[in-house]
C-alpha cells in the first residue's frame, strides 16, 4: 500500500514538474517572440531614419510577416504605407494607408493614416510647368479623391494635429475643382452654348458653397443670364453677391450693373416700368 501511495505521488510530481518547465518555456518563447520583432521592427526604423526607404520597406514587411501578432505588426505596416509614401508611390500609398485604417480601425494612428491617404491622393494632383496645359484643364479624379479624403478625415478626427494643415490643402483642391468647373463653363460659353454654361456655373454654388471662388461664378452666370435674355435672374443674382459677398471685388461690379439697370439697392427689386 505505502509502495503505491509513493509511486502516486512521484507521478503527480513529475506531472507537476513538467507542466512548471512548459509554461517556464511558453513564456519563455512568448518573450523571445516579443524581443525578436521588436529587434527586427528597430532595424526597420534605423533604415527608415537613414531615408533607406526600401531597405525600410522590406524589414517593416518581415515584421508583419514573421510576427503578425506582436505590437509591432500595426505600426510596421503603417511604415510601410511611410515607404510608398516617401518612395514617390502615392497610389500605392493611399492603398496602404487603407487597409491599415480598415484592419485598425481604432489605432491610435488612425488619424495619422487617414491625414496620410489624403495626401497620397493630393500628390496625384498634376502638377503644372509651362510646357504642360494648365492643371485645371486636366483629369480630376485625383483632386476630388483628395477633396473628399480631407472632409472625411477633418470630421471625424477634428482634434487631430494634422486638422490645420488638412483644412488648407483641402480648400487648396476644392478651388482646383472650382477652377476646373469655370473653365468647362467658359468652353461652353466660347462655343455660345450659354445655356450649358450658365447650368454649369450654378453648379458650382451648390457644390462648393464655401469657396472663395463662388461670388465669381456667380457673376460670370449672371452675365450668361443676360446675354440669354434671363435679366430677372440675371439681377437677382447680382442682388445675391451685393448681399453675400459685400467686400468681394465681384461685389462692386454687381452694384453697377445692379445701378444701370435702376435697382433698388436697399431692396434689390427691379423698379416698376424696367
Amino acid at each position: 500500500m505505502k509502495n503505491i501511495i509513493f509511486k502516486t505521488s512521484l507521478i503527480i510530481l513529475l506531472l507537476f514538474t513538467a507542466s512548471c518547465s512548459s509554461s517556464k518555456k511558453r513564456a519563455s518563447s512568448q518573450l523571445d517572440y516579443s524581443k525578436s520583432a521588436m529587434i527586427l521592427y528597430e532595424e526597420g526604423v534605423y533604415a527608415f531614419e537613414k531615408e533607406r526607404w526600401g531597405e525600410a520597406e522590406k524589414i517593416f514587411m518581415d515584421v508583419g510577416r514573421l510576427y503578425p501578432y506582436s505590437k509591432f505588426a500595426p505600426i510596421s505596416e503603417l511604415r510601410v504605407a511611410d515607404c510608398h509614401f516617401n518612395l514617390g508611390s502615392h497610389p500605392e500609398a493611399a492603398v496602404e494607408y487603407q487597409h491599415f485604417l480598415k484592419t485598425y480601425p481604432t489605432h491610435e494612428l488612425a488619424h495619422y493614416a487617414a491625414f496620410k491617404k489624403a495626401e497620397s491622393y493630393y500628390e496625384q494632383i498634376p502638377s503644372q510647368w509651362f510646357l504642360t496645359p494648365p492643371t485645371y484643364e486636366k483629369d480630376q479624379t485625383a483632386t476630388r479623391d483628395a477633396r473628399s479624403a480631407f472632409a472625411s478625415f477633418i470630421k471625424r478626427y477634428p482634434d487631430s494635429e494634422y486638422v490645420k494643415e488638412a483644412k488648407e490643402l483641402y480648400t487648396e483642391v476644392e478651388d482646383a475643382l472650382v477652377q476646373h468647373e469655370m473653365y468647362v463653363a467658359s468652353f461652353y460659353l466660347k462655343r455660345e452654348k450659354r445655356k450649358a454654361a450658365a447650368v454649369r456655373l450654378e453648379s458650382i454654388g451648390k457644390q462648393f458653397p464655401g469657396s472663395d471662388l463662388v461670388p465669381d461664378a456667380m457673376f460670370l452666370q449672371a452675365i450668361t443670364l443676360l446675354e440669354m435674355g434671363k435679366k430677372e435672374d440675371a439681377l437677382m443674382l447680382f442682388g445675391y453677391i451685393k448681399t453675400l459677398y459685400p467686400g468681394h471685388p465681384q461685389a462692386m461690379r454687381a452694384k453697377k450693373y445692379l445701378r444701370a439697370f435702376n435697382l433698388n439697392l436697399q431692396t434689390g427689386e427691379v423698379k416698376d416700368g424696367q
